[in-house]
Order: structure tokens, then C-alpha cells, then sequence
């Protein structure tokens, strides 16, 4: 499905435009108190313009992004929860990216400033999503622990100061070190079933390049034998 054709995208795109307008109206209008600029209505409504329509651009490239991740998912065979705070931090930031430069390139006509322009709002979109993402997590702890069940952070062992420093050593050896990169890294221990899978995908192409071969071989032998008899009939 689209951008456009999903409600909840389509909701979310007018939504936060809305919420980014308002918001850059209320900034235009402090701003234009606290210098006394006039005519204050004037520097509100443009500021909420501005922040409108970097809003528009900023949601709508954000959510075609985010879809064509899902898209990659389903072809992968990934569920969206899986790969859902990688793919929401990925498109922001290249949305922030590409919203901020084309609207710094537009205002500036420059490439450096386009370029300036880019990195900036870039990396202002991705904190800003990183921040969502930490307090939805939170949110999400603090509604398991209302509903009674303990969360993960809480069920881990917590170490012991009283332990020697070989038995530190020893603890942190013990532990795999791929349990500590991100789920996002794309560096990961994979299963036995996937590599029983990929070991039979393997031991497929194999086979195939043996019949290749043996295809191969039995033609030379055949060109063979009807060059060795063109030479027998030729003496």
C-alpha cells in the first residue's frame, strides 16, 4: 500500500503538519513579542508557514521512506516490530536530510548552505526521534510494570560489587558479545534453522554446478570421439 492510500500515514502526515504548524505559530509569536516586532500577526503567520510547510515535506518523505522500508521487510520475511525503531530513526533522518537541504537550496540558492542545511535539520531529526523512541520505551516499561509483569532490565542479574576481578573476567568472557550490539547491526548470531537453511540453499547451488560440470565434461568427450573419428576416416 502507498503513502497516500493508508489512513493511518494519511492521518499522521495532517496531523503533525497541523501540530508543526501551531507549534511554529506560537514560536513566530514570542518571538515577535519578546523583539516587538510588527505587525505581530505578520511574523506569526509566516513562521507558522514556514514550519508548515517544512512539516508537509518532513511527513510526507518520512512516511514514503518508512514504506518502502516495510516494503523491503516483507520481502525479507521480517516482521515490522523487528526493525521498526531502525527503520523509524533511518527515515527521519534522511527526511530531515533531504526536506532541509531542498528548503535551504530553495530560500539560499546555494550548495553549500543546501549542503549545511542538510546536516543540520538531519541531525536534529534524528535526535528528536531518538528522544520519541527512549520515551516510548519507557512508556512501554511502565505500563508492563503497571500491569504486573517485570521487564526485561529488571529480570537481569545485576553484578555483584563484592566479585574478585577474575571472577569479572571470567563473567564478562562468559557472555556473548553479540547480545550487545543494537538490533538494528547488521551483524547478528543467526539460528540453527536458518543455517541449516542456508547450508541446504548452499548444498543446492552445488549440485547444480555439478550437473553443469558433468553436462560439460560429457560434450567435450562427445567432441572428442567425433574429432577422433573424423581423423581415423581422414587416414
Amino acid at each position: 500500500m502507498s503513502t497516500f492510500g493508508d489512513p493511518a500515514a494519511r492521518r499522521r502526515v495532517l496531523w503533525g503538519t497541523l501540530g508543526l504548524g501551531g507549534l511554529g505559530a506560537a514560536i513566530g509569536l514570542n518571538i515577535a513579542i519578546l523583539k516587538n516586532l510588527q505587525p505581530i500577526a505578520r511574523h506569526t503567520l509566516t513562521m507558522s508557514a514556514n514550519w508548515t510547510i517544512y512539516g508537509l515535506f518532513f511527513l510526507t518523505t518520512r512516511e514514503m521512506l518508512l514504506a518502502e522500508q516495510y516494503g523491503k521487510n516483507r520481502d525479507l520475511r521480517l516482521q515490522v516490530s523487528q526493525t521498526r525503531d531502525a527503520d523509524k530513526m533511518f527515515s527521519s533522518t534522511m527526511a530531515g536530510m533531504l526536506t532541509g537541504g531542498m528548503l535551504a537550496l530553495v530560500v539560499r540558492r546555494t550548495r553549500r548552505v543546501a549542503v549545511s542545511g542538510a546536516l543540520f535539520f538531519g541531525a536534529i531529526s534524528a535526535v528528536g526521534q531518538l528522544t520519541y523512541t527512549a520515551l516510548n520505551h519507557r512508556r512501554q516499561q511502565w505500563i508492563i510494570r503497571k500491569m504486573g509483569y517485570s521487564t526485561t532490565a529488571e529480570t537481569e542479574p545485576k553484578p555483584d560489587e563484592s566479585m574478585s576481578l577474575a571472577a569479572r573476567l571470567r563473567r564478562a568472557v562468559s557472555v556473548d558479545p553479540i547480545t550487545w550490539l543494537p538490533a538494528w547491526f547488521p551483524v547478528r548470531r543467526i539460528s540453527s534453522p536458518e543455517y541449516r537453511s542456508i547450508l541446504q540453499a548452499r548444498q543446492e547451488e552445488l549440485t547444480f554446478e555439478m550437473r553443469g560440470l558433468r553436462e560439460t565434461i560429457a560434450s567435450m568427450d562427445q567432441r572428442e570421439q567425433v574429432l577422433l573419428q573424423r581423423l581415423n576416416e581422414e587416414q
